[in-house]
């Protein structure tokens, strides 16, 4: 089967579809070769949206889109007030209740509140659940409680709600943190001038508004030193090309350093996803790592922590490069600080003093096999041909897609690592660590192969003689 690579340029020269500048990807044959190179929609990952070019057949500066609206007309119907509009659920619009015979047969929303208004996720608008290119699932109270509360002790002051209209509306009815929410989602825009929300695409960094939406952002960007504290909270859909995501994200980052005058200031970033999609996650950004705290959404069939949900509860986490022991989860909802390991963790995650962790990340109490002296969870079984514990499994493809404990390397697993042959003998009758065969530690953290592998740990990453 041909892999699709994502080749990350400038994306700003190549040609526009209706979602903003398109990105450009290359088709690879199975045996390494390049079949084809194209530009394809940022936004969509399931082909409805129908731009596709080869590179070599377009002038990017031939297609463009235009994607202006009567803003007149929206602004309008913003500014009226409560008692001469009404909503309508059929077009997922705000009227002037003037033009009210034109949705006749539609159902209607009348009497609105401004307090109802304000929070237009909450009450009025339907959840997009198209996969393909917008997946809006929102925050359950719970979980918006719980963020509020981690703002609270980074004293965060302003937030980049990127994709994350729950949160925003929260935080401008319930808190006093200022927030600018960038959606994709349209619809907003008859709800919250542009001070408050700008329609944009998360995946290329694109304004819908053009220059004067950028020049709100770069305003909202704008912090003092001394009173400001910014952060960018994203709940993207799980589905996204998590290289685009984060290629946006730096991109913030360097126009806030430029906006203030700051030559390397690292913006907090909380990314929600699931957990087993943490390795996406640190090979873009290798900072970020995974707090134990269950996100927990209202509209979502399984991603929920009530009795209809996962048994282990929702496996959407954040993943923040924010130091984990600079915030507690609250106790109220089920979590415990850890000492040991200087973070918060759900109850249900119990501390290895072997493995010198919490290790669990499914929500489930994991078990710590003695053969393999690595934490599991509950429902593996330990494998002496491959010397893990694993599910069923094919061993052979099992091995050819795992990553060695001893090398790092993937393909193989620790009983046929032929670095490790070389250099020494694996304790192939042990109950403790492979290399050593000591019980007091796991692979990674062993003396001996840190020392044989010259290894070193930088922002998630490990780096050693194998892989430099």
């Amino acid at each position: 089967m041909a892999s699709h690579t994502l080749i990350l340029d400038e994306i700003n020269s190549n040609p526009s579809c209706k979602h903003g500048p398109t990105v450009l990807f290359q088709r690879n044959h199975p045996n390494g070769s390049i079949v084809c190179k194209y530009y394809g929609c940022s936004a969509s990952r399931d082909g409805k949206c129908s731009f596709y070019t080869s590179s070599d057949q377009i002038d990017s500066s031939e297609i463009v889109y235009n994607n202006t609206c009567n803003i007149t007309q929206v602004i309008k119907v913003r500014n009226t007030e409560a008692s001469q509009k009404f909503f309508c659920v059929k077009c997922q619009r705000l009227v002037l209740k003037l033009n009210i015979e034109s949705h006749n047969n539609h159902k209607i929303i009348l009497n609105l509140r401004e307090d109802v208004l304000r929070q237009p996720a909450r009450f009025l608008l339907t959840p997009l659940t198209d996969d393909g290119i917008e997946a809006q699932y929102f925050f359950s109270d719970d979980t918006l409680i719980c963020i509020e509360g981690i703002i609270e002790q980074l004293k965060i002051t302003k937030i980049i709600s990127l994709g994350a209209p729950r949160l925003h509306e929260y935080l401008l009815t319930s808190t006093a943190t200022k927030s600018l929410l960038l959606d994709i989602d349209k619809r907003f825009e008859c709800f919250y001038d542009a001070t408050s929300f700008l329609q944009y695409n998360m995946f290329n960094h694109h304004f819908f508004g053009g220059s004067a939406a950028q020049d709100v952002f770069i305003s909202f960007l704008q912090t003092n030193e001394q009173k400001d504290r910014l952060c960018i909270f994203t709940d993207p859909p799980f589905g996204c090309r998590t290289e685009l995501l984060a290629n946006t994200i730096v991109k913030i980052n360097q126009l806030y350093n430029t906006t203030n005058s700051l030559v390397q200031h690292v913006l907090p970033v909380f990314w929600v996803f699931p957990y087993f999609m943490e390795a996406y996650i640190k090979n873009e950004l290798p900072s970020m790592e995974i707090s134990d705290y269950h996100v927990s959404y209202t509209n979502h069939r399984r991603y929920h922590n009530g009795k209809k949900g996962l048994k282990n509860g929702s496996p959407v986490r954040f993943f923040t490069n924010v130091p984990l022991e600079s915030f507690e989860l609250p106790s109220n909802q089920g979590y415990k600080f850890c000492y040991e390991c200087n973070k918060s963790v759900h109850k249900t995650n119990i501390h290895c003093s072997i493995c010198s962790m919490c290790a669990s990340k499914n929500g489930a109490t994991y078990k710590h096999c003695v053969k393999c002296n690595w934490c599991v969870k509950p429902n593996y079984k330990h494998c002496n041909k491959c010397g893990r514990c694993a599910q069923k499994h094919d061993c052979h493809f099992y091995q050819t897609q795992i990553t060695c404990r001893i090398c790092m390397n993937k393909g193989h697993v620790e009983l046929t690592c032929s670095f490790w042959k070389h250099f020494k003998e694996i304790k192939r009758h042990y109950s403790g660590c492979m290399v050593c065969g000591k019980k007091t530690h796991i692979i990674k953290k062993c003396p001996e192969r840190k020392i044989a592998l010259k290894e070193k740990y930088f922002l998630g990453k490990y780096n050693n003689v194998l892989n430099t």
